[in-house]
């Protein structure tokens, strides 16, 4: 159904415009659980939305105004010109009391008189001019008056002007980002955990300014004596029980409350489980509570056993309210698919601290979800390295693209192995080229790009790209025909190849051979937290720089203490290498 065919109509064609002016741009799914509010001025029109927005999201409908009449008995009519006050009370009460996940119509007075109710939900402005507003108004005689004393003119006027500047300062979306957020898949809700020894409300800001959109805060982790009522003005606040109880204080500010008698109940296995001995332990769930169900990855061969908990726990509860999630060095990529389905998502802020091994940062959830589609679990892009907090590519490449930093001792053979059904390439970065050309059978030493194909993994190096465009503008520089290269990784590799093609010389330089360099052009390939050889001189060379970042700049002050003069290289490197990588993608089964 046509939305905007029952609202204002004389917004209806600019509305529907600027539905077609964005349908192609990035846009989220909506969170699963989050109460959607319709709101806005008197006679927008949000009663009458409310059970076809209802419907297209597969939501239940509830007019809070109707609810408030049903529940006590009286007309708002009479009950505003009696008592307001009371009113707005009652109001409050009730909406804080519905349950989660449903579609609200509120009043007009609504978004003025309680913004604060709204924390936590998807609140969506009915458009509405005030020309229409007032020819409604005026003809409708049910409604109550709210100044008396003004003729109804003046009083439309004075409530229209004062309404609107309060609506301002409320985080509130469009009718066109709801209808545009329909047709994305729904995705988990993003939440973040308060660290230690950190500035509760700072940090609830900072998350939120993120994309986060759920503080989770623990009782292991957080003196109780914290006042959580201005940490959750920045967010809704996720009060967790882990070891000492939670005070009644932080019981009555939080949103949801993860205990033995909260609204989410968790499971922590310390083992891996079998699917019958993971779904046996959740033989019934209270009303309207959240399942959150967490153990270690475990065995990659038997990772898929994670998928077939979370399918048969969402068959058995829905899939607004089960949450399964892997801990473990090699959990990221396995925490990314099972969002994909999951209620809640648990993400690190940043990546000198997560709340548990494995956790994806909160910035790489909210650009995958800005491009999801109903196929994200089997055609992911992502990148394969270790450390990779740095990389640009998760900002270059299609969406869903995940950063999978694991530890360089991991067996990535096994890894790409139970991975492939998922994900449909990888770009490969240090220290990684060399052993997964090794584990894909690759005809070339190293590696830095995977396709998926019928068979296998087909591996490609455009790096070969980068390094051509490298060397094309060092010898631009330099007029160097003979080039020093300080390593001898799979950024070599590369670099011989693309050497090759453009008749230059190249003279390796390992650790062990490392010493004065003889040549007036070079090029750095070792990683940023290498120790470099102390024989290393570099008096008078130009130094390229492939790295970027701040790799980078660690890389380019090695390189003037040791007499040289770097050349910032490194993005002209990735973008040569990252276009032939997404053509090599596109290609992908």
């Amino acid at each position: 159904m046509d939305w905007f065919a029952l609202v204002d109509p004389r917004l209806r064609d600019g509305l529907r415009a600027e539905l077609v002016r964005r349908a192609q741009a990035p846009c989220e799914g909506l969170p699963r659980g989050v109460t959607v509010v319709l709101a806005g001025h008197r006679a927008a029109g949000k009663s009458t939305l409310l059970g076809p927005v209802a419907a297209r999201l597969g939501r239940p409908a509830l007019d809070l105004d109707a609810h408030l009449e049903a529940v006590h008995g009286r007309s708002l009519r009479d009950w505003v010109a009696a008592d307001a006050a009371s009113f707005r009370q009652a109001e409050r009460e009730a909406f804080r009391a519905l349950p989660r996940g449903l579609v609200v119509a509120v009043g007009g007075g609504f978004l003025s008189h309680h913004p604060e109710a709204l924390t936590g939900c998807v609140t969506v402005v009915v458009p509405l001019t005030f020309e229409t507003y007032r020819e409604r108004l005026l003809a409708d005689t049910t409604r109550p008056r709210l100044r008396p004393e003004l003729s109804l003119d003046g009083e439309l006027e004075a409530v229209w002007h004062e309404r609107e500047a309060l609506h301002r300062r409320v985080k509130t979306s469009s009718l066109v980002d709801l209808a545009l957020a329909a047709e994305r898949p729904a995705r988990a809700r993003r939440v973040v955990t308060l660290p230690p020894f950190t500035h509760p409300v700072e940090f609830a800001w900072k998350a939120r300014h993120a994309g986060a959109e759920v503080l989770e805060v623990r009782t292991d982790l957080t003196p109780l004596e914290v006042d959580l009522t201005p940490v959750a003005r920045a967010l809704p606040v996720l009060v967790a029980e882990r070891g000492p109880a939670a005070p009644s204080s932080w019981r009555a500010r939080a949103s949801l409350l993860d205990a033995a008698d909260g609204d989410v109940r968790s499971l922590h296995a310390e083992a891996p489980l079998s699917v019958d001995d993971a779904v046996a332990r959740w033989a019934s769930l209270p009303d309207g509570a959240h399942l959150k169900h967490v153990e270690p990855l475990g065995d990659l061969r038997q990772a898929h056993r994670l998928f077939e908990t979370q399918r048969r726990l969402i068959e058995r509860f829905g899939a607004h309210r089960v949450t399964v999630l892997a801990t473990g060095p090699l959990a990221s990529p396995f925490r990314a698919l099972l969002a994909v389905d999951n209620a809640l998502d648990y993400l690190a802020l940043e990546p000198a601290w997560a709340a548990a091994p494995g956790q994806r940062l909160v910035s790489d959830a909210v650009r995958s979800s800005q491009r999801a589609t109903h196929d994200a679990r089997t055609q992911r892009l992502g990148i394969l390295g270790h450390p990779l907090a740095h990389s640009r590519s998760p900002r270059l490449h299609a969406q869903p693209f995940d950063r999978l930093d694991v530890p360089p001792d991991t067996d990535v053979g096994a890894l790409l192995e139970v991975l492939r059904p998922h994900y449909r390439g990888f770009a490969v970065t240090n220290p990684f080229k060399k052993p997964v050309a090794k584990a894909v059978g690759a005809l070339r030493p190293a590696v830095n790009t995977l396709v998926r194909d019928v068979e296998g993994w087909a591996s490609f190096n455009t790096d070969r790209e980068g390094a051509a465009a490298s060397l094309s503008a060092l010898r631009e520089r330099t007029g160097a025909q003979r080039v020093t290269v300080l390593g001898d990784g799979g950024a070599t590799d590369a670099l011989r190849e693309a050497a090759a093609q453009l008749g230059l010389e190249l003279v390796v330089m390992t650790r062990q051979t490392a010493g004065p360099v003889t040549t007036t052009a070079a090029v750095w390939t070792w990683p940023a937290p290498v120790e470099v050889p102390a024989p290393l001189r570099l008096d008078g060379a130009l130094v390229a720089v492939i790295a970027y970042g701040a790799p980078a700049r660690v890389i380019a002050a090695s390189i003037r203490a040791r007499g040289g003069t770097p050349l910032a290289l490194g993005p002209r490197w990735f973008l040569a290498q990252a276009r032939r990588q997404r053509s090599l993608w596109e290609s992908s089964t």
